[in-house]
């Protein structure tokens, strides 16, 4: 996780950057494969060339050993007269031919060779000195050339330099007899050559350099330029307010990039799906708006449906709903709650003496007493002068003082003599519990209505009444 953390806040690598280095790597690689393939093309042809000198010479070497007497017979030393011959012929060659180091006559059997004639600087050539062929890659070569392979030539590395030996086997009638040998010293072509190299990958390089920076001046002109406006721009964007993306899309416009190709697309396309967020976040905003209001104005009117004009308190309706969630609890065997009954007294002398103003005064004074005792509890006016009240909770758990409580508060009210008829306020009341027994919440409340009706009974016998 550590990992992934770090490498969101790593910070990003700049195309601005990346893309030119790759073009001057790409470029050098290219100039560096095109060396490579021009310095082994020049050195082939650099042996091939000569290769052929050394085929030429060789075979003239051969026809002047033609006329010396070892060539009759091997066991023979070579004569005086004709070693000078051979020799000044060899010189002359030597001076004819460009690169020529040594020409030499070698005689071979199985593990030794002999230095006939020699005409150079033989230091490291194989025979010169001892007879002896430490060069086992001398001795390869000769197998190799015994064995019929033509136009062969052996390179070797000395301490002074670079040589190309090429050998030609001298016969008579199809006997071996030697080896006519020359040496070219490739270390002046091969200087020249690597000099051109140089010189040709100094001139590739520089070209490559002028072309990597126009194109590295076309690419951020055209591609990363651009790209990193529109990078540094959306870096700026905020969205807390509509006014903000009002003022991302203007900052957006304000780029004006015109580089007639998939960028100027991609810019414009960027422009058309921020204007069409744009506009669909303000139709949703407005949207929004047109909900909330409409919710508010539902919330009113279902808080109307539900309550009662007069009292404020919940009217039948809303007892109603409260019914249907105890019906529910009784069907899932959770229900505990109590009904209490309240039926007003004296309405009707209230309403026929002093008019029915004073009599929605008195309802409303007995209805606030009765919400006073149940804080806790909802409270509905369900007829004229009727009310309920759905005990649960702490109000459930102290229903028999809360009735005792609003008994001796309307008691109290009743009896002040001083007050106007129409605050002496009275209700006589009726409570029943659930039990395991009622399937219905309507039983629990026509208990509760018998024991209301059983005490405004005595009410009316002990204080009389106007109906």
């Amino acid at each position: 996780m550590k990992k992934k953390e770090s490498q969101r806040k790593r910070k990003p690598r700049s195309l601005s950057v990346m893309l030119p280095i790759l073009f001057l790597l790409s470029g050098l690689l290219i100039v560096s494969f095109v060396i490579s393939v021009l310095r082994i093309r020049m050195d082939r042809r650099m042996i091939n060339e000569y290769t052929r000198m050394g085929e030429s010479l060789t075979k003239l070497m051969t026809r002047e050993l033609n006329t010396c007497s070892f060539i009759t017979d091997p066991m023979q030393e070579l004569e005086e007269e004709d070693y000078q011959a051979v020799y000044n012929a060899y010189g002359i060659m030597r001076d004819s031919f460009q690169d020529v180091r040594n020409l030499y006559v070698i005689r071979l059997n199985e593990s030794s060779g002999k230095m006939m004639i020699s005409l150079g600087n033989f230091e490291g050539i194989p025979g010169s000195d001892s007879g002896d062929f430490p060069d086992q890659k001398f001795k390869d070569y000769l197998k190799k050339i015994d064995a019929g392979e033509e136009n062969l030539a052996l390179t070797r590395r000395l301490k002074k330099g670079v040589l190309l030996t090429y050998a030609r086997p001298v016969y008579e009638q199809d006997d071996y007899k030697c080896y006519a040998c020359v040496d070219f010293s490739m270390d002046v072509q091969h200087g020249q050559d690597l000099l051109f190299v140089w010189q040709m990958l100094g001139i590739a390089c520089e070209i490559v350099l002028v072309i990597s920076l126009m194109d590295i001046y076309i690419v951020r002109r055209r591609i990363t330029g651009p790209i990193n406006a529109i990078a540094n721009c959306t870096s700026k964007f905020a969205y807390e307010t509509e006014e903000d993306r009002y003022r991302n899309l203007q900052m957006m416009e304000e780029l004006n990039i015109h580089t007639q190709d998939e960028i100027q697309k991609m810019y414009y396309t960027f422009m058309s799906v921020m204007k069409e967020c744009l506009y669909y976040m303000s139709n949703l905003s407005r949207a929004q708006d047109n909900i909330q209001e409409q919710e508010e104005m539902l919330g009113q009117i279902s808080k109307t449906a539900f309550r009662d004009a007069l009292t404020g308190v919940g009217n039948q309706a809303a007892y109603n709903q409260v019914a249907e969630k105890l019906t529910q609890d009784i069907e899932n065997k959770t229900a505990e709650f109590a009904i209490v009954m309240v039926d007003v007294n004296n309405l009707k002398f209230i309403n026929d003496t002093y008019g029915h103003k004073m009599g929605d005064s008195y309802i409303r004074g007995c209805c606030s007493m009765i919400c006073n005792i149940y804080k806790r509890s909802p409270v509905f006016r369900i007829g004229g002068d009727e009310f309920i009240v759905v005990l649960q909770n702490e109000d459930y758990a102290c229903r028999l003082l809360r009735l005792t409580q609003m008994s001796e508060m309307f008691k109290g009210s009743y009896t002040q003599k001083d007050r106007e008829d129409w605050e002496r306020y009275s209700v006589s009341a009726g409570m029943a519990e659930y039990t395991a027994d009622d399937k219905t919440v309507e039983q629990v409340q026509k208990r509760a209505d018998a024991e209301m009706y059983a005490n405004k009974m005595r009410f009316k016998k002990k204080f009389g009444s106007y109906r």
